[in-house]
């Protein structure tokens, strides 16, 4: 049994504690609500800044993409000059980073003074609390040329008088190989970023933008696109040859279609499942045109087997991908099962304007007058670049397509 002068002595000592204890129980509830609140305010700095660098991507001025900053903020609940709220909107960001005089980047700060709860008590009467956020364009923008292979040298191999030149958009080996990219010959390659998951080399009057190696892998930004089903052929064993002019139709070609000799062939607007015999142009054909066409290469290991893509000869490609719909963008796309490799050759100038997709296969691509590729990106399991050839690539469609610019976040 305590005695007395012990119960005191505790009595004394909770007395003593209690208000210490109090004051901790208090300063934690209000921190609790400030981190709440902090929460709530970086995610209206992030919409933002996002709403801000968006604005820009799509050519808007500075006041506006400020207008519109200062909106998305107040649709988060946190509007300027109300409850003692600032929100501060800075393009170009300034900063040390590297896009700190980037009028495409836009940094937003949300500062707010509250009342706490309890810890006033203890004289804690404000808590400051502020979040910032910096977006701008996405960093990690589709590539233009990517290879999916994760061993093998020259996974991207370009060779002969090329000239590779690619803009909002880069080029990624996924092959850890010492030789992963080989630049060999009077070639120019221009791309921003070069990364590459093991080595590159060099050989010849080679001018090419920094490459980064040992990167990480880059992911496969068609790998979820939706593929077209086998219900049936529309067409079977397509074959042209002589003079003339051709118009075909979407459906679906069992045993491929093959043309030769000087025809003028028209694709009209869909898409072309390509059931076993793949695609065969050679010859003299001029103009091979066709607008809002997709070319979908499968097949099957018996009836129809998979077979490759070829484009030869004197050919003049004047190609475009569908801008709606689920193959927005899309070009050319092979059957993952199918490992048959596609080859574009021409003497001719050739317009492909949509991605190129052969997961699991090599594309080569050859020219001695100029090979155009003004939008889309070309992603294979290995790519091959030779001869007199200019390739002028832009990443216009993402995944699945879609042509708007994209920002990100970067703070």
């Amino acid at each position: 049994m305590k005695n007395r002068s012990q119960t005191g002595a505790i009595a004394v000592l909770v007395a003593l504690l209690l208000p210490a204890l109090m004051g901790l129980m208090a300063l934690a509830i209000d921190m609790g609500i400030a981190l709440l609140r902090r929460n709530q305010m970086q995610v209206a700095a992030d919409s933002a800044a996002l709403s801000a660098a968006n604005a820009r991507q799509h050519g808007q001025d500075i006041s506006n993409a400020t207008l519109q900053a200062q909106t998305a903020s107040t649709a988060n609940g946190f509007k300027d000059a109300q409850a003692n709220t600032t929100v501060q909107v800075a393009i170009p960001p300034g900063g040390s980073e590297s896009f700190a005089a980037d009028t495409g980047y836009a940094r937003v700060t949300i500062t707010q003074p509250s009342g706490t709860l309890l810890a006033w008590v203890f004289g804690a009467l404000n808590v400051t609390t502020s979040a910032t956020a910096v977006a701008g364009p996405a960093s990690s923008a589709q590539p233009c040329l990517l290879t999916l292979g994760a061993s093998g040298s020259g996974a991207l191999s370009v060779t002969g008088n090329a000239t590779v030149t690619t803009t909002s958009c880069g080029i990624f080996v996924n092959s850890n190989s010492p030789s992963a990219l080989q630049v060999t010959g009077n070639i120019t390659l221009t791309a921003t970023p070069i990364q590459v998951v093991g080595g590159y080399t060099r050989n010849g009057n080679v001018t090419i933008s920094p490459v980064t190696t040992g990167s990480a892998a880059a992911s496969d930004p068609f790998a979820n696109l939706p593929l077209p089903g086998f219900s049936g052929c529309t067409f079977t064993n397509y074959a042209k040859s002589g003079d003339g002019n051709v118009m075909l139709t979407p459906g679906t070609y069992c045993g491929g279609i093959t043309m030769s000799g000087n025809l003028g062939v028209t694709f009209s607007p869909g898409v072309y499942v390509l059931y076993g015999g793949g695609l065969n142009l050679s010859g003299n054909i001029s103009p091979i045109k066709g607008t809002d066409v997709t070319f979908y290469n499968s097949g099957n290991s018996s009836t129809y087997p998979y077979s490759s893509l070829s484009l030869s000869g004197n050919l003049t490609l004047n190609l475009s991908a569908p801008t709606l719909g689920n193959y927005a963008g899309m070009l050319f796309m092979q059957d993952p099962l199918n490992t048959q490799g596609a080859s574009i050759v021409g003497n001719s100038g050739a317009i492909l304007a949509g991605n190129l997709y052969f997961p699991n296969s090599t594309l080569s691509m050859t020219g001695n007058s100029g090979t155009h590729i003004p939008m889309g990106s070309a992603v294979a399991q290995k790519i091959s670049i030779s001869g007199n050839t200019m390739f002028t690539m832009t990443n216009t469609y993402g995944p699945g397509g879609g042509g708007s610019a994209r920002s990100g976040l970067y703070q």
